[in-house]
């Protein structure tokens, strides 16, 4: 994976090109730390964040408007005895940008993403899938005209199960990436 956004954000510097409309396909990857609010079982906790990386395709229809598809992890929960929860989310969302110069915008999403959970240890504790409102914001610094580098903050529901009663949570999913515009 690092290999992968390495070569896309090389190549996306060189071959940048001198003129871009505010319209246009573009795609990005993330990674950063996922704290999902869920428990694997009955111990306490001992660790609720996880490395997460994500990628996604949106669309630009003009300076101020975008819609995202989005497919990522939202993190890892472990509890003292070792068992563990892990989600990933698919997300489909609606972005308003707010450009404060050619550089700098401020971003802020709505939209909805199914959650999927798998736990690990417990044979009581299972996965289980959430769909349900995912929002976020964040701030992008055009480096280019095609060539775009992110802070995100995003929050997604999730959910586990134990004995078989699903128990809902959420994950909060702090990001930097980089995104190009074909």
């Amino acid at each position: 994976m690092k290999k992968i956004a390495a070569v896309v954000m090389l190549s996306a510097v060189v071959a940048a090109p001198a003129f871009a409309a505010d319209e246009g396909v573009y795609a990005g990857i993330t990674m950063g730390n996922g704290k999902p609010n869920v428990t694997p079982g009955a111990q306490p906790l001992s660790k609720k964040s996880s490395f997460v990386y994500g990628g996604l395709l949106g669309y630009q229809y003009n300076k101020n408007f975008a819609t995202e598809i989005g497919y990522g992890g939202v993190g890892k929960a472990t509890d003292i005895a070792g068992n563990t929860v892990k989600g990933d989310a698919l997300s489909l969302t609606a972005v308003g940008m707010l450009p404060l110069n050619e550089s700098f915008e401020l971003l802020g999403k709505v939209g909805v993403a199914s959650a999927k959970t798998t736990s690990s240890g417990l044979a009581a504790s299972q996965g289980a899938s959430r769909t349900g409102l995912t929002y976020g914001v964040g701030a992008q610094y055009n480096a280019t005209q095609n060539l775009g580098l992110r802070l995100g903050y995003d929050r997604y529901a999730v959910a586990t199960s134990n004995a078989g009663a699903k128990i809902n949570g959420n994950a909060n999913v702090m990001t930097v990436g980089a995104v190009y515009k074909f």
